[in-house]
């Protein structure tokens, strides 16, 4: 009788030693994936208990919801508190902005430029009855890819979050990018635009966003947010989280209109100098940090983007900047945005910005020289003196515009 209970006791053991070393077994292998922290991101917490590899792999697990969109922020934007979002984010180029190298085309980047597949935009004509005439209206500007990079894979949003995060993301982003098509339109025409493929990879953390970089040798451009590649035609983004692991959607959505803005632009003007190219695209993400555009920036804004620049560089300093200039970038930053938003404010035939966009579509693979730059979008040498004129009346009585933008609105509404 002893024997047996012996023997059953041994049997006992060696069942809870095969359990303890199944478990065991069980966890390592999951960690071999990833660990608990780094796929944390990945869920809320209705959604714990299921396996974060399933999370990703099998999306049906995952129930659509807004969970993941930081709504609190959405909701101060969209509300009176646009200085505290301001003030959070400091600027688009509060991450850091690029290096301000010199853009210099190489035979093989410029050979990579010119075997890009270009396709011209589509239309339909419409007959208009009150003109009597027949119009064309242009479509189909572009195609957005989004997709997730985790451990060498890519994903859909939908697989990794959930079906209406994938679905607000791309609703936004459509307003935004159909506004630069539509500014582009109007500036040079849209028979001369081409569409484009807007290639975006996301990544969850610091971690996969590096080596992502790191595979195409672009591991330097790991400090700042966001950064587009146009030997590949792709922009990576770093995904912005809060303290709860929700997107912050708003800041999101600046990276990736940013980010959106530089791949038009390749397909349109291919290389452009530095300064043309980073003010168009903070020019377009100016549209989701504010609801009034127009109003460029108060001075406090214009501060925090330029780190305490008083006003706008020359234009020399920005299309050559010295080495004093080049250690303050956000300096080359800001005054880039000035000009580009300055431009805008013109008439189109004192717009010398379309002039410099029109030239770059009929030399699209190589750069303008400066000295023509500065020619045609100088040529009265009267640049500096317009953009000091235009900075004071809007930049540092910015309140008084306010008041009048506030006023016109008003009597707009009380007229309808």
């Amino acid at each position: 009788m002893k024997d047996n209970s012996r023997l059953g006791i041994r049997l006992l053991a060696i069942a809870l030693a095969v359990i303890i070393a199944l478990v065991f077994f069980v966890h390592f292998f999951l960690n071999s994936f990833t660990s608990k922290d780094e796929f944390a991101p990945l869920i809320d917490a209705a959604n714990e208990q299921i396996s974060h590899i399933s999370t990703i792999e099998q999306p049906a697990l995952v129930e659509p919801s807004t969970s993941h969109i930081d709504l609190f922020e959405e909701q101060a934007h969209n509300t009176n508190k646009q200085k505290t979002f301001v003030e959070q984010d400091k600027s688009y180029t509060a991450h850091t902005p690029h290096p301000w190298e010199l853009v210099e085309v190489s035979p093989v980047q410029a050979q990579l430029c010119r075997d890009m597949e270009l396709k011209p935009l589509t239309y339909k004509e419409v007959f208009d009855s009150d003109s009597q005439e027949t119009k064309r209206v242009y479509s189909d500007y572009y195609e957005l890819n989004l997709s997730i990079l985790h451990n060498g894979r890519e994903y859909s949003i939908a697989s990794v979050y959930n079906e209406g995060t994938e679905k607000w993301l791309k609703a936004q982003m459509k307003d935004y990018l159909d506004r630069v098509y539509d500014t582009y339109s109007e500036w040079l025409g849209p028979e001369k635009l081409f569409k484009t493929q807007i290639n975006i990879k996301l990544a969850l953390n610091q971690t996969q966003y590096f080596n992502a970089l790191a595979e195409h040798d672009a591991e330097e451009s790991a400090k700042v947010q966001g950064v587009y590649l146009p030997w590949l035609h792709t922009a990576f983004v770093k995904i912005p989280h809060n303290e709860r692991n929700q997107i912050i959607g708003m800041r999101l959505l600046q990276v990736l209109v940013h980010e959106s803005v530089h791949a038009i632009n390749f397909v349109q003007f291919g290389y452009m100098h530095r300064w043309a190219q980073e003010g168009l695209a903070q020019y377009f993400t100016h549209f989701v940090e504010t609801r009034t555009p127009e109003l460029f920036l108060s001075y406090e804004q214009w501060e925090r983007r330029s780190e305490s620049l008083a006003e706008p560089l020359s234009f020399q300093d920005v299309i050559e900047p010295s080495e004093h200039w080049l250690e303050n970038r956000s300096a080359l930053y800001a005054s880039s945005f000035a000009y580009v938003q300055y431009f805008s404010t013109l008439e189109k035939s004192e717009n010398k910005l379309i002039t410099l966009l029109n030239t770059e579509l009929k030399q699209r693979c190589s750069v303008l020289k400066k000295d023509w730059s500065k020619t045609h979008l100088d040529p009265n040498d009267l640049l500096y003196t317009n953009i000091q004129n235009w900075f004071e009346h809007t930049v540092i009585y910015h309140s008084q515009r306010a008041d009048e933008l506030e006023k016109e609105i008003q009597n707009s509404r009380a007229t309808h």
